[in-house]
């Protein structure tokens, strides 16, 4: 029995070995031919990039003036296959651009060329997918569905277009920020100083609407939307950098707000303002901060200073019809996500459906974008937008996390009275914002946070085997 027992054990180990030598040399040829295959996709992917911009371009402006705009797009291509992260921050200042000369599809080519080079850097191996693109992919699913009836809809398809095709390209943006986010700082650097230029430009050039600033192609709500990022980034690099010279970039940005009479846009900075400020602070520090507001809002003449603060020479009765008109849109919006559960009327629907309705009879927007995604593409989708939301703010960054945080948290406020989601020279630092944020919220388990926001390995964590660094 015991010679029989060592023949068997000694045949089994002997199996065990062999498996082990094949198992080891299958693996390791599965990875050999896998990096050949990604090292064939890196070496080639800048050459397909820029080849399909060209032909992206040309498939759809045929005209000769637009050659230019070609070689820059496979440039661009080029530039953002080997610089994401970089080439990504260009496109807030490029917007600003693209909005100050009345082109808008400088804009949406610009960063549809950055999203399809990140996404043939995902499909070589540079980048993976995370769960927050699943959410993101899944909203723009449900944006395409409720279009679909439009379609054959009393509308041209082509306006109704424009605004859908405004969106999914800022969708497009957040999943190429998530993939290779930018610099949080950078992105607050470049925020401010391209909204204190656009403050700048706007007061020396732009006009007056009813005694209120308007410029770079925006109405004074839109105009005042702009701004208030820029601000809170302003604010939040003098708190991170101790530098008092940001506070001149924003100093403009109020003024240029203050023109445009936007009690919106005040409210959104005042958030993200005290976000960035306080966000990060001890408990007492926040109570103190909390104090001191409460005791100068208390203070005499403060309430009505804020009030000519934003609203300007803007009567009581100006104001009190604004505040009725939104009023009654918001309510027709809220019926008719009601009514319209599942995919909404279509996105960008809203103004046309709101006029033809007998029962309410004006060609006016929602004013809100929160009731916009109920009432055009159906509660889901307002559902998801609201999970990308709570993903990027529930782990309370901290460090410079928080310029980001203060940003998103802004526009997010602003969200509650314009519709700015679809108009992409607006929305670019929320999506940019937001993707530095869910980037950075994708930690693995068995790590913790420093004050700077990065990531470290806890107490008797393995260090995971280190991948590919991005270029």
């Amino acid at each position: 029995m015991t010679a029989a027992a060592d023949v068997r054990h000694a045949f089994i180990r002997y199996a065990f070995l062999r498996y082990g030598v094949i198992r080891h040399a299958f693996v390791r040829h599965a990875f050999v031919r896998h990096g050949a295959v990604r090292s064939a996709l890196v070496r080639t992917a800048p050459a397909l990039t820029v080849a399909a911009s060209l032909a992206l371009t040309f498939l759809l402006i045929r005209e000769r003036r637009f050659t230019v705009l070609a070689l820059a797009a496979a440039v661009l291509a080029s530039v953002a296959f080997r610089r994401p992260a970089t080439t990504a921050l260009l496109l807030i200042p490029l917007g600003a651009l693209g909005s100050a000369v009345g082109d808008a599809t400088i804009v949406v080519l610009a960063v549809v060329v950055v999203s399809l080079a990140v996404a043939v850097r995902i499909a070589a191996g540079a980048h993976h997918v995370r769960p927050a693109h699943l959410w993101v992919a899944l909203m723009a699913c449900l944006l395409v569905v409720s279009f679909v009836p439009c379609i054959d809809g009393p509308v041209p398809v082509l306006l109704v277009f424009l605004d859908l095709a405004g969106i999914l390209v800022g969708l497009g943006l957040l999943a190429a920020a998530i993939a290779v986010p930018p610099r949080p700082r950078d992105l607050a650097r470049v925020t401010a100083l391209v909204g204190a230029l656009a403050a700048g430009y706007a007061l020396a050039v732009g006009d007056e609407m009813v005694g209120r600033l308007q410029g770079l192609d925006l109405n004074p709500n839109y105009l005042g939307a702009l701004l208030a990022p820029p601000l809170v980034a302003a604010v939040g690099l003098t708190r991170r950098t101790r530098n008092p010279a940001w506070l001149a970039a924003g100093a403009v940005c109020v003024v240029a707000m203050a023109c445009t009479q936007s009690r919106a846009a005040f409210i959104a900075a005042t958030v993200g303002i005290a976000v960035t400020l306080v966000h990060g602070r001890p408990r007492r520090h926040q109570a103190l901060i909390a104090l001191a507001t409460a005791v100068t809002v208390m203070l005499p003449g403060i309430l009505e200073l804020a009030r000519r603060l934003t609203a300007g020479d803007r009567g009581p009765a100006d104001l009190s019809r604004s505040r009725a008109v939104r009023q009654q849109a918001a309510e027709f919006a809220l019926q008719t996500a009601i009514e319209h559960p599942l995919h909404g009327i279509g996105y960008g629907m809203f103004s046309s459906y709101a006029a033809r309705s007998p029962g309410f009879g004006l060609d006016i927007g929602t004013h809100n974008d929160y009731l916009r995604l109920a009432a055009e593409s159906g509660a889901a989708t307002l559902c998801v937008f609201l999970v990308i939301l709570w993903l990027a703010v529930r782990e309370r960054p901290s460090g410079d996390l928080t310029l980001p945080l203060g940003i998103s948290l802004a526009f997010a406020t602003n969200l509650l009275f314009a519709n700015l989601l679809s108009n992409l020279t607006i929305s670019m630092p929320f999506w940019l914002s937001l993707g530095c944020l869910l980037a950075a919220a994708r930690h693995r388990p068995g790590t913790t946070r420093d004050p700077a926001g990065t990531t470290s390995l806890a107490a008797g964590a393995v260090p995971p085997a280190p991948g590919p660094e991005p270029t």
